[in-house]
């Protein structure tokens, strides 16, 4: 997905790699920008898709938000790190997750 992955792609949020509570930030960081820019459809669904060994085998997933999901603590693989991305079910707004050098990268694109 070139609209969250290129050289002039800026994150709208970043989390160093070194805070104590990462990836408990990330998850709160990822949710509001989600929220404020409206991922979440009915039912507070949005698609979903992971980075990762073995990943492309799901592609898109469908993916209800409930109340402390911890969706950031749970995608996150120790040998592989936390990238994903979330689409919302109009495909007008992408809401993603990066890990760069050191930080994470909260990335939001509003597309067509």
């Amino acid at each position: 997905m070139q609209s969250v992955a290129n050289w002039e792609v800026q994150p709208v949020a970043e989390v160093p790699l070194s805070h104590p509570e990462a990836l408990q930030e990330v998850d709160r960081q990822w949710y509001t920008q989600a929220t404020h820019n409206g991922l979440f459809g009915e039912g507070n669904s949005f698609l979903l898709s992971i980075s990762g060994s073995g990943s492309s085998a799901f592609g898109w997933v469908v993916v209800k938000w409930v109340p402390g999901a911890e969706l950031a603590p749970r995608l996150a693989r120790a040998e592989e790190g936390l990238d994903f991305v979330a689409m919302s079910m109009d495909g007008r707004v992408v809401c993603a997750v990066t890990e760069e050098e050191y930080e994470y990268w909260i990335v939001v694109q509003h597309l067509r």
